[in-house]
């Protein structure tokens, strides 16, 4: 999918406020195609911009959730392998329209793991992302395995998605092989993190990020 991708495997692990601040910071800085791969620090659960808290605290009382930036359903994270992919302002696929470039995205992800992209008989609505296929999410043995949202900020483009594991070979390894042909992997800056810091305790941990709708 890219000639080029930069790969952050962070060796700490964050909470939900943290990660995504992580991926706003890198968001506004991105250079060349950057895929992250989250570790979670425990417990989580992230929900779309659009979703009502009241509906995390009545489908996940007592787990600690996380309003994201992107769109999309309520993910239980944990035994998932969540990532971002950060994609520059001017790269000819950030500008891409929604639908083109999720059937790219996970049509990239499908050749190199398996499956197919759901269509028509597999679409259903719900609030929980994985019991809920959208058009072109990855099916594998009839069930929604990668799902994900997008977030436009001047011209870039950042998707938040979650992967289910469970592949014979290391699942964060073969999606970084199916989007990038040249990898270049890196841990996360010391000014990145100072940064998503500042951005966690403004935004993402605070009350009225998360109960704003």
């Amino acid at each position: 999918m890219f000639r080029e991708l930069d790969v952050i495997v962070g060796k700490e692990a964050y909470d939900g406020p943290m990660q995504m601040a992580l991926d706003e910071v890198l968001l506004s800085s991105v250079r060349t195609p950057t895929l992250r791969l989250y570790r979670w620090s425990g417990p989580c659960v992230t929900f779309g911009y659009f979703q009502p808290h009241a509906l995390i605290e009545e489908l996940h009382p007592g787990v600690p959730a996380t309003r994201r930036w992107t769109g999309g359903g309520v993910v239980v994270h944990g035994e998932d392998l969540t990532f971002s992919l950060m994609i520059p302002a001017g790269d000819a696929i950030s500008g891409m329209a929604p639908a083109l470039f999720y059937r790219e995205l996970h049509g990239a992800v499908s050749e190199r793991l398996g499956g197919w992209l759901a269509g028509d008989g597999e679409i259903s609505e719900g609030p929980s992302c994985f019991s809920a296929p959208s058009r072109d999410d990855l099916m594998v043995g009839g069930h929604k395995v990668l799902g994900g949202a997008i977030r436009r900020s001047g011209g870039a483009l950042l998707y938040q998605g979650s992967l289910m594991t469970g592949f014979r070979n290391d699942p964060a390894m073969e999606l970084a092989l199916a989007l990038g042909r040249l990898n270049r992997f890196r841990d996360l800056e010391s000014d990145e993190i100072s940064a998503a810091r500042e951005v966690r305790n403004e935004r993402y941990g605070a009350d009225s990020w998360n109960r704003r709708r």
